[in-house]
């Protein structure tokens, strides 16, 4: 059931009558996904209504990440393990309007949701706590109908409309636009997380972080700017330096590096860079003290020896070993296998000795802790960080392209669909 428009005042504002279009498009991937290609638009002629605690969101934009790609691929590790049951709709973050407020009435949960009743509904994939929906309810008595929204979910954001728990969206800032939104929650929560919670990023740390040219790089050095801490940033070539130095004008062309495939040679390029920050901007810059890393590969290792004492290695992906094609044949699965007995090995007894780290993690998990992702949210909101830049735009039935030209790595910025 709706709520009524008599209800309104209890939720903040009015809300839409029971005879607007409720019909819903998603991409839709076979179940265990495995081929890019092989995603498809469906048509939803009624959604259901949201439940209490979530909000029914018109998506007007969508951010993609690699976490997509590999979902596509049917290498992520939820659909693996078998987590998710039959079809499914990709995606992690949104931007839209506000359109439905699920009433008290309606205290059903839809959780357990798996396949085609999944895809009726239009949620996400993960299973909240009691705890978490006590607290989504009280969300969504912040929100009225019409307000502009961004949020993050687990799956689900490949849609024209969703029903999200409350505690996952956030009003998107005056001026932005919901492409600028839609490039915001996952990478700033990702960037953020890594650096301040795990990292214990604060003034005069040096931090190298890979992949600056990309969504989440980019977020990683405004929030250092933040911070007053000392850049590194890698690219994968030379077309992005300039890019990089326009929007950030106080790093110098000596702060970024285009990877040398080597680990020699990228070693080498990290002792110029530090050598740079010590002489030309007084940093303690013996060696590294946080690095941010979704690439891997081989240059994991040269930067893990420059590590200081107290340094924090942050890994969240795997860049490196992304497959070229939309699926994967016999040699692109040589190739994953030969990477993975390749992949970076560390000693923990080597780690007590020299008092250094290796942290992974994946956003995901912060889902479900929503005091968490709350509290994330706010201190994030805090840093007034301008808009994220987007790269590149392209149309909701044009998905299968722009994951292709998300993937090829020639992308700076977000890549955005738009609905």
């Amino acid at each position: 059931m709706l709520v009524k428009m008599s209800d309104a005042n209890a939720h903040g504002g009015d809300l839409f009558a029971e005879d607007n279009d409720l019909s819903r498009q998603h991409w839709v991937l076979p179940a265990k996904g495995g081929d890019i290609a092989a995603l498809k638009v469906e048509h939803v002629a009624a959604m259901e209504e949201p439940v209490h605690g979530e909000l029914t969101v018109r998506i007007e934009a969508i951010g993609l990440n690699f976490a997509d790609i590999f979902t596509g691929l049917g290498l992520y590790s939820p659909v693996q393990r078998g987590e998710i049951k039959g079809r499914f709709v990709p995606g992690l973050e949104f931007a839209g309007v506000v359109e439905r407020i699920g009433s008290p009435e309606n205290s059903k949960c839809p959780d357990t949701l798996q396949g085609e009743e999944q895809l009726k509904h239009g949620h996400q994939l993960v299973q909240l706590s009691e705890q978490v929906w006590k607290i989504a309810r009280s969300e969504a008595s912040r929100f009225k109908v019409g307000d502009r929204v961004m949020g993050a979910t687990r799956f689900g954001a490949y849609a024209t409309r969703i029903n999200v728990p409350a505690h996952q969206v956030r009003r998107v800032p005056d001026g932005w636009t919901f492409q600028q939104a839609a490039a915001f929650p996952v990478q700033s929560l990702t960037a953020y997380y890594a650096l301040k919670e795990l990292g214990g990023l604060r003034a005069g740390k040096v931090v190298l972080v890979h992949s600056a040219a990309g969504g989440c790089g980019m977020q990683a050095l405004e929030i250092c700017q933040r911070y007053g801490t000392y850049v590194i940033g890698t690219v994968g070539s030379e077309s992005k330096v300039a890019g990089l130095l326009d929007r950030f004008p106080s790093l110098d062309a000596r702060q970024i590096i285009v990877r040398d495939p080597t680990p020699s040679g990228f070693a080498k390029q990290l002792d110029t860079a530090l050598q740079y920050l010590q002489k030309c901007r007084n940093a303690n810059a013996s060696g590294i003290d946080i690095v941010l890393d979704a690439v891997m590969g081989p240059y994991f290792e040269p930067a893990f020896k420059l590590l200081k004492p107290t340094g924090r290695y942050i890994v969240f992906g795997a860049a490196s070993m992304t497959p070229p094609s939309d699926n994967l044949g016999v040699s692109d699965w040589l190739r994953l296998a030969w990477q993975y007995i390749q992949r970076p090995k560390v000693d923990p007894f080597d780690m007590i000795s020299s008092n250094r780290s290796v942290m992974g993690f994946n956003l995901i998990h912060c889902l479900n802790d929503a005091e968490t992702l709350m509290s994330l949210f706010e201190e994030i909101e805090g840093l007034d960080l301008p808009p994220p830049h987007v790269g590149r735009e392209f149309k909701f039935h044009e998905l299968v392209t722009a994951m292709r030209c998300f993937r090829s790595g020639n992308t700076s910025g977000k890549v955005v669909l738009t609905c």
